[in-house]
């Protein structure tokens, strides 16, 4: 059967004893700049994400709270041909001083990959595909959620898988990778 048969393969159940389903993701997630990055997939797994020189950062974006990444989605939309997804991830960053200004204009203007996981199951990738964009950044002085901080979307659309996983091991080399740098350039 070829895979854009689109035929169901298997029972869809409603509950699994042995892994139950939970809402939410870890309080820290990753984020690469998506033009420093190698990937490649098959059919929902990411099979590469490799830094282009051998040692691209990966920075981590931590959450706080009880909701992090609150906001983050995925929507089906509708196309003449094939539906897609439009895959949407929230953070909130507290940081707010004059050194932190270039990092935020960097990602109000960038294309991004950003990684979240959760105990038991296998990472989700999103931006992989199209990349994620600032689609909106909203800073609200007396924000009792954001603390003052900004609120910033980041969207991909167009993607033309629903979940995109890390495999576990991958994601073990990809976090002991989080922090080697590229060597100096010429």
């Amino acid at each position: 059967m070829a895979l854009c048969d689109f035929l169901i393969t298997d029972n869809i159940a409603g509950y699994d004893c042995e892994n139950p389903a939970s809402k939410g993701v870890d309080a820290t997630g990753y984020i690469v700049n998506r033009a420093d990055y190698d990937v490649s997939y098959r059919a929902n797994f990411l099979v590469n994400l490799v830094a282009k020189c051998g040692g691209k950062r990966a920075y981590k974006v931590v959450q706080p709270g009880k909701t992090p990444f609150n906001g983050t989605q995925q929507e089906m939309v509708e196309g003449a041909n094939q539906n897609t997804i439009t895959n949407t991830v929230q953070i909130v960053v507290l940081k707010q001083d004059e050194n932190w200004a270039q990092q935020l204009f960097a990602l109000m203007n960038g294309e991004f990959i950003v990684v979240l996981s959760k105990p038991g199951q296998s990472p989700q990738v999103y931006g992989a595909e199209a990349g994620l964009h600032c689609t909106g950044a909203v800073r609200e002085l007396y924000n009792d959620d954001t603390l003052a901080g900004w609120q910033i979307t980041f969207t991909e659309e167009g993607a033309s898988r629903g979940n995109l996983f890390m495999m576990g091991s991958d994601f073990a080399t990809f976090k002991t990778a989080v922090s080697s740098d590229c060597p100096a350039e010429p």
